[in-house]
């Protein structure tokens, strides 16, 4: 699948504290992105750290997001990537691009 992240409303570099799926001031993380192109409510993710908070949620919440972000490390990766104040916007992409093509998937980054 291919999902896009738009760099205006794209948190990231700015470390994990305050990295929401959706921050209450509209950005969110690459995975808030992936979240939204797959079906996931604003509201649901409004205000949450990460995927792993959905863990008690109703059934049927979690296979919305793709499989291998449940199954891998690569969704922690993902979010120390999208997190990190040392990496050029350059590398963050480069890095972020290579997680999504090893689970078959795509990441494009416009704006």
């Amino acid at each position: 699948m291919k999902f896009i992240v738009d760099r205006k409303t794209w948190y990231r570099g700015k470390g994990p504290d305050k990295s929401k799926l959706l921050r209450v001031d509209g950005t969110r993380c690459c995975i808030g992105f992936v979240g939204q192109q797959c079906g996931v409510s604003d509201d649901l993710m409004l205000d949450r750290p990460g995927v792993e908070s959905f863990h008690c949620a109703p059934t049927g919440l979690l296979p919305l997001f793709p499989a291998w972000i449940y199954t891998t490390d690569d969704l922690m990766y993902a979010y120390d990537v999208n997190d990190e104040p040392e990496l050029s916007e350059a590398e963050r992409e480069s890095q972020l691009q290579s997680i999504f093509a090893k689970h078959g998937d795509e990441i494009e980054f416009v704006g």
